[in-house]
């Protein structure tokens, strides 16, 4: 009896796309697809399968408008053009603290949080944040950033909210099983938090001296005595001048890599004013050990996984560029999210563009307006997937 041997070439389909679904380097997913025809077909279906499952769609850039105080334009940076108008049913505040999943978060005199999305008309509003009179500035800015755990379209009692809020970028956190918000217990000198993002059920936060922490909301008990969580810290504050960020993102690749991402800004003088202007961004790719959080290696890096990464007051997210061939690849989009009031009276939040990693060169995807230099900040905002 002779010995059967497999005929690899035809193996069955969903045991090659599984073969695919596990192969994390791009190159070597092309070497896979060379094999045979019916390989490159396989490679095909899953790339096609890839984009209709993908949830980090391009955003789109949302502007102002001049003539209406409820009406905000979608400019497709895919298109390079104005597609739609969204009509709110509130006049708009002066900026909003954050966009994910198409909500957007805007923050009252008040200081009531209130999530909205503006394709499916639908509004949530979350507990009343405790009063930070003691900070200055415009309260829209007393909350840097809110940034949402998932869709709470999609899961609509199981999702957080985390929020960095006041001029020491402290943190607090919000589930709908709870009545109020809880705040972390951290020093001042050890917060000054910029981003937050979600990554295997834990929260990790990166701030302007390039701390980075992480901590865990999922045993926290839903009573108003709760006590928050403990924060763990991977790399620690130090208060050296080359240390300090202006603006830092931290963002999860389309291939499940961590990286933190570095604004560079100069600055000039206009009349008796500082203006800023993105110099550069550096990157650094952050290895973690899945077993106990610990970070394990920071690197600096000219690559995203080959990814375009979308930066600003949204949550910070990073598209494949199987899905933005428009984009180029490892290249940041960003929007003016440098917190000055007084710099945005006199050219308002003009500070935008594309910066690429390969060559260091900046571009425009966007003429800003001169008109809107007394409008709120641009930011993105991705739209569901059924939004055209």
């Amino acid at each position: 009896m002779g010995n059967s041997v497999p005929d690899w070439e035809y193996l069955p389909e969903l045991c090659l796309l599984t073969i695919l679904e596990k192969i994390d380097e791009p190159i070597s997913r092309v070497q896979f697809s060379v094999v045979s025809k019916y390989w490159h077909s396989l490679f095909n279906t899953f790339l096609d399968i890839k984009r209709r499952s993908s949830t980090n769609l391009v955003p789109m850039l949302m502007i102002p408008s001049k003539k209406s105080a409820t009406k905000r334009k979608i400019y497709s940076i895919q298109a390079k053009s104005k597609i739609a108008e969204i009509e709110f049913p509130k006049p708009y505040t002066w900026r909003y603290c954050g966009s994910c999943y198409g909500w957007l978060a805007t923050v009252d005199e008040s200081f009531n949080i209130t999530l909205s999305n503006p394709f499916e008309n639908l509004s949530i509003h979350l507990p009343q944040f405790d009063s930070m009179a003691y900070d200055s500035g415009h309260y829209t800015y007393k909350i840097l950033k809110v940034v949402l755990s998932d869709d709470p379209l999609l899961h609509p009692n199981n999702f957080v909210v985390v929020v960095i809020y006041s001029v020491y970028g402290r943190l607090a956190f919000y589930r709908p099983c709870q009545e109020n918000w809880i705040y972390m217990d951290v020093d001042e000198d050890q917060s000054l938090f910029l981003d937050i993002l979600f990554h295997k059920g834990l929260v990790y936060a990166i701030g302007h001296y390039n701390n980075l922490v992480w901590f865990d909301v999922n045993g926290v008990e839903d009573d108003e005595s709760s006590k928050s969580p403990k924060l763990n810290t991977l790399v620690p504050t130090i208060l050296r001048l080359e240390n300090h960020s202006f603006r830092v993102y931290l963002v999860k690749s389309s291939m499940g890599n961590l990286y933190s991402i570095h604004k560079h800004l100069d600055f000039e003088e206009v009349g008796e004013r500082s203006v800023h202007w993105t110099k550069k961004f550096t990157v650094f790719k952050l290895i973690l050990d899945d077993e106990n959080s610990k970070l394990l290696e920071k690197k600096e890096v000219e690559s995203i996984d080959g990814d375009i990464v979308f930066v600003g007051d949204n949550r910070t997210l990073a598209v494949s560029a199987l899905d933005f061939p428009e984009g180029q690849p490892n290249s940041i989009y960003f929007t003016d999210d440098f917190i000055d009031r007084d710099t945005y009276e006199i050219l308002g939040p003009r500070d935008i563009g594309i910066f690429h990693l390969k060559d260091g060169s900046l571009e425009k995807y966007y003429q800003f307006k001169s008109s809107h230099k007394d409008l709120s900040p641009y930011i993105w905002i991705s739209p569901s997937k059924e939004y055209n």
